[in-house]
């Protein structure tokens, strides 16, 4: 387990004056691994500047943190899925958590899967990925997090397990890259007003893997909609069978029988994850 380098097991609370007290609901804990998005070389080299502000390496691009929830009910005796989260622009572990009400929705999903949010560029207008955009990088924190979870007697080494990768709106980019570098099995990829670009890379991972559940969310005035049905326009091509519903006309029935989803909301942006408490019900289709 060389490759974590700093570990706090947090069980009840979380840094930055978060009040909830996930304890109740399964065990917390964060880790560090040296194979986290970051730090990275690029952003120490390139700092990121956008309208007209720069945003530091050291304030935004050195948090090498994730945060890992297991759940009550976990089952260390049969197949599991490591759900992984990743947030968007302007945000970060903590305030994701208790905007989206991640936990809670993953909670009340009720899969057996772990939950993990490695943290991206915090608080910072940016869905670059540092080193989850190089090959390996993702694959050996995902081995540090499999080990450590071991090591706490979480998992064991024999249990099962694929990915889940979902996020919100910058996310998109880390998530891509990860389906392009991965050599682990994934069997869901959830966009949530997300599909800024990569569409090839989403796209030839789908093709790839016949099990792989995709379900995209766009909005009206979030920037996705084009990408979305232009992505649609390129299934129609592919012959590729999709269903594209509206959000709120949207059934578990429908969620859990069809394997391409597009669903238009109503809703704003920042809306689409905690409405329907849709994040928990496309856990609840896998």
């Amino acid at each position: 387990m060389k490759g974590i380098y700093c570990l706090l097991i947090v069980f009840g609370f979380l840094h930055a004056g978060a009040q909830t007290d996930y304890g109740k609901l399964g065990q917390v804990f964060r880790i560090g691994s040296s194979h986290s998005m970051f730090p990275d070389s690029m952003r120490n080299k390139e700092p990121r500047v956008y309208q007209g502000k720069t945003f530091s390496a050291a304030e935004h691009y050195s948090d090498s943190s994730a945060f890992v929830f297991v759940p009550a009910y976990f089952d260390k005796s049969k197949p599991f899925h490591f759900v992984l989260w990743f947030h968007g622009w302007g945000n970060c572990i903590d305030t994701a958590l208790k905007q989206f009400q991640l936990v809670e929705q993953f909670s009340e999903a009720h899969q057996n899967a772990i939950f993990v949010f490695p943290e991206g560029p915090k608080q910072a207008p940016d869905s670059y990925a540092g080193k989850f955009e190089q090959p390996k990088q993702f694959d050996l924190f995902m081995q540090d997090v499999q080990d450590f979870l071991q090591k706490e007697k979480a998992i064991t080494a024999m249990q099962l397990n694929d990915l889940v990768l979902a996020g919100h709106s910058g996310a998109y980019r880390a998530i891509s890259y990860i389906l392009l570098h991965t050599h682990r099995t994934t069997s869901g990829v959830f966009l949530f007003d997300a599909l800024y670009g990569e569409e090839e890379k989403f796209a030839m991972q789908l093709q790839k893997n016949p099990a792989c559940k995709f379900i995209d969310i766009y909005t009206e005035n979030g920037g996705t909609m084009q990408n979305s049905k232009d992505l649609m326009v390129d299934m129609d091509a592919w012959k590729w069978k999709y269903v594209q519903l509206e959000e709120d006309a949207c059934t578990a029935a429908d969620l859990k029988s069809n394997r391409f989803i597009f669903l238009h909301s109503k809703k704003a942006h920042n809306d689409v994850i905690t409405n329907n408490n849709n994040f928990e019900r496309f856990l609840r289709s896998l």
